[in-house]
């Protein structure tokens, strides 16, 4: 069986698991799909600040993939507050976004 990841269309708050590579569409509104990784698990959809999170994560270009001991895709804010804080610390320390996004402890 081939493996399957999570493609995401942030406009319709929707995921969907795919396992072949092709050309990915929304089956809702024909839109592009995002791809977000094999450990991506998508919020409610009415959750909409989750759904902000995850918009802010994928365009920066995080995803969410299974580490090597199969224990998750590691750290990832939850909260738009927790975004606001690490976009802040990239901006004063010079850091990307994608890698302040992803680091669990932002003064370490």
């Amino acid at each position: 069986m081939p493996h399957r990841s999570a493609y995401v269309c942030l406009p319709c708050r929707a995921s969907f698991k795919h396992g072949e590579r092709r050309e990915r569409v929304c089956p809702q509104c024909a839109g592009q799909l995002i791809h977000a990784g094999d450990a991506f698990e998508a919020p409610r959809r009415r959750d909409t600040e989750a759904w902000q999170v995850v918009s802010v994560l994928l365009n920066a270009g995080v995803r969410f993939h299974q580490r090597c001991c199969g224990c998750g895709p590691g750290y990832r804010p939850r909260t738009m507050r927790e975004v606001r804080e690490r976009i802040t610390h990239a901006r004063r320390y010079g850091e990307t976004v994608a890698s302040a996004l992803v680091r669990p402890d932002l003064y370490a």
